[in-house]
């Protein structure tokens, strides 16, 4: 007899194995040999767990398992069937009584069991007519160590590997080891032949060389990749997580929860990882995500109790997750370089709706935060030269958002270079009485990193400011904020320090990019300590992330300074006596691949970029105006070139003293400059209005190779191959991704 509802889980992923019910001991000790008070039936069982979650999550699953006709099996059943699970492979055996596991936690926080199911219900389970038609249905074997309980269950989950791999389809295994189990009779020869046979291997901790000739961790994921398996995912429960196929080696933190109960918090990661793998999600999201669900399932009571939605998930990555919005990214960034493992994240200094639109759907691939930032110049309580204030400039992201899917749980706003600059020619009062209320705009607009740019004097004084001075008028600005997020209920993370760059850009035409002495960020930080401290902001200095120092990277017009990781090597030596501190550089844009990775390991995890990516747009656009000037000939349409010089030359403001030369050079570096000071330009309503015409033009038109090929030749070859459609936003959002594609390698977990 088997539960006969036969929803379909065509395409989707299978388990074999136990189901059973969890009874808890309310209160730790050791062991039940005395009365207790207990709580339960909980739904349980390793692969009930697991397929629970992968149902919670909304894919197609299904599950081949044997209960008894009882009140344990109603439980676990009309769980499994409310969660999205297909159960018509769920064998009744009224002979039998549903399986059961007693647990009780130690003091020391271990547990102690009492199972019965090798001689239950589950004990008996076996591949019936319904099981194999299940399998049919499905593309995904999951294979879990602790189901292998008898010699009949072995052949079949081997059968079961058989027919899913003879279709194409894929395995996952995860061990699952217990010591009441492991010395079950041909327990160990089982395990090697699954170990063999699959795709994605799940071990938790020391399971990784359980089954290897290796005894050591690198040592065991060679051998056990050689095997043929694609991918090792290991779980470290409060140590994190991470993956390995043989190329990539990625890591991701633990979240930070109240531990309730620890059962099944390893089916719920597997069950996601494989669940996200399988929707075609990238390593780190689906890493994340399962993290995630893990972290989620020890904060409820009862096994089952802790599966999850996507919903939920999304919801506790947004509170905390590396890669999530809510800001405590930046506070895991140098713990995580501590322990070995960093990570960085791309920020993105920009207000271009395309820039914007081809950041959030990078990050959407790579699951991580979008960190979107506006300077003091672009976005103020005026407008600045976009004519945003902070609250309309975190709608217009939002609104991007919105229109690609991202989530806005995923977003992090900044805010950057926030001090005097934009009003630096007034008065030093009458310029901070701007940036107070400037402040105050950004942080209840709900930006939560939080750069204070206090380093630059004012009417009548010098260009640079002494610490102690830049420290006192930070301080001030960070009580206004702290004000400010107590009312609207947010934690701002704060970026400070004396050596800062100015913001849009160097002046000079080739800067001197003389790497930071390894004293000056030591000073800045004990004066800023100081003077915190003595305004009563000692609580914000733990959430101080980061000092703004120059490592050596800078562009001018023409020329890039590259990143030097030896001559930077004695600054970065400093972060030793800034425990919990890392460093921020402004304008890395133009760095190579290694030089951006470097950075990240050395102690530079943010990775400010912004003239680069609106340099790659302006290259599209220019690039798409020509192939319109061939394809879409229009009498009397300007080239957009020359739609961008009269502006340019009508308003000079933005771009006259950063370049210099004859007519001839100024021209080039008006278009061309690597500063790309034409970026200010673009917001003009008569280069919307251009760049809108123009993209009119090329509106359902499907560019011909050889124009990309003459034009855009560097994204040909995905043109060619099929990789994207040859389509005018396509391409132009495909620019900026290349430009960002360097940024979100280097900031990947290692």
């Amino acid at each position: 007899m088997v539960f006969g509802d036969g929803r379909a889980a065509q395409g989707g992923i299978v388990t074999i194995g136990e189901i059973l019910v969890e009874i808890m001991a309310t209160e730790p000790g050791l062991g039940f040999r005395a009365p207790i008070d207990l709580v339960g039936p909980f739904p349980s069982g390793a692969t009930a767990i697991f397929i629970d979650q992968v149902g919670k999550l909304g894919y197609p699953c299904g599950i081949v398992s044997c209960v008894g006709n009882d009140d344990f099996a109603t439980v676990n059943v009309e769980r499994l069937r409310a969660d999205g699970v297909d159960v018509s492979a769920i064998e009744i055996d009224p002979n039998q009584v549903t399986g059961s596991a007693f647990v009780r936690y130690r003091p020391d926080g271990n547990r102690d069991f009492v199972y019965n199911i090798r001689n239950s219900a589950c004990g008996q389970t076996r591949l019936t007519e319904a099981g194999y038609a299940l399998l049919e249905r499905s593309a995904h074997l999951h294979v879990m160590g602790s189901s292998l309980a008898s010699e009949r269950i072995i052949a079949d989950t081997k059968a079961a590997i058989a027919l899913i791999k003879a279709k194409g389809g894929t395995v996952s295994f995860d061990p699952n080891l217990r010591k009441e189990i492991l010395g079950a009779p041909g327990m160990r020869e089982a395990l090697v032949e699954m170990l063999a046979a699959c795709d994605i291997f799940l071990p938790s901790g020391d399971e990784l060389t359980l089954l290897t000739e290796a005894k050591t961790d690198g040592g065991a994921i060679a051998e056990i990749l050689g095997m043929g398996v694609s991918a090792i995912v290991v779980k470290r429960g409060a140590g994190g997580a991470s993956y390995y196929d043989g190329r990539d080696t990625l890591s991701v933190p633990a979240f930070t929860v109240t531990e309730i109960d620890p059962t099944g918090a390893g089916d719920c990661f597997g069950a996601t990882f494989i669940t996200c793998r399988l929707q075609g999600r990238g390593p780190i999201e689906c890493l994340r995500y399962a993290a995630a669900s893990g972290a989620l399932a020890v904060t409820r009571r009862g096994p089952m109790e802790g599966t999850a939605t996507f919903a939920e998930l999304d919801a506790l990555i947004a509170a905390q997750k590396p890669g999530a919005g809510g800001g405590n990214i930046l506070a895991e960034l140098a713990p995580a370089r501590a322990m070995g493992r960093p990570f960085g994240i791309t920020s993105v200094c920009s207000a271009h709706p395309l820039v914007i639109e081809a950041a959030l759907i990078q990050s959407a691939e790579d699951g991580t935060t979008a960190l979107i930032e506006a300077t003091c110049n672009q976005v103020n309580q005026h407008g600045g030269y976009t004519g945003m204030t902070p609250a309309m400039f975190r709608d217009y992201v939002y609104g991007i958002a919105a229109k690609v899917g991202f989530p806005i749980a995923r977003i992090l706003l900044g805010g950057d270079h926030l001090g005097p600059n934009p009003w630096k020619s007034l008065p030093a009062e009458e310029a901070f009485a701007e940036a107070d209320i400037m402040v105050e705009a950004f942080i209840r607009a709900g930006f939560i990193k939080i750069h204070l740019d206090c380093s630059m004097g004012c009417a009548g004084e010098p260009v640079a400011l002494a610490d102690q001075v830049t420290a006192e008028r930070a301080a001030r600005l960070a009580l206004i904020a702290e004000r400010v997020a107590a009312e609207v209920g947010t934690k701002p993370y704060y970026i400070i320090g004396t050596e800062v760059p100015t913001p849009g850009g160097a002046l000079e035409a080739n800067p001197e990019t003389e790497v930071t002495a390894p004293e000056a960020p030591l000073a800045t930080y004990a004066i800023h300590t100081h003077i915190f401290m003595s305004n009563g902001l000692g609580a914000v200095l733990d959430r101080v992330v980061a000092l703004v120092v120059q490592p050596g990277v800078e562009h001018g017009n023409e020329s890039v300074s590259r990143y030097d990781s030896v001559a930077a090597r004695s600054l970065t030596a400093a972060l030793t006596h800034l425990p919990g501190l890392i460093f921020e550089a402004h304008a890395t844009d133009y760095q190579t691949p290694k030089a951006l990775a470097e950075l990240v390991r050395d102690g530079f995890p943010i990775l400010k970029v912004g003239p680069s990516l609106s340099f790659a747009l302006r290259e599209a656009f220019y690039g798409l105006d020509a192939i319109a000037a061939v394809l879409k000939p229009e009498p009397g349409v300007e080239p957009l070139a020359s739609v961008m010089e009269r502006l340019m030359l009508r308003n000079p403001k933005h771009w006259a003293t950063h370049y210099h030369g004859d007519a001839a050079a100024l021209k080039i570096l008006r278009h061309y400059s690597y500063s790309d000071r034409i970026r200010y330009y673009w917001p003009e309503p008569e280069a919307v209005a251009a760049v809108d015409g123009l993209f009119a033009r090329l509106q359902g038109v499907t560019i011909p190779e050889p124009l990309v090929s003459q034009y855009l030749p560097r994204l040909y070859d995905r043109v060619a191959t099929g990789v994207f459609e040859a389509t005018a936003h396509r391409l132009a959002i495909e620019a900026v991704r290349d430009a960002l594609r360097p940024y979100s390698a280097a900031c990947a977990p290692r």
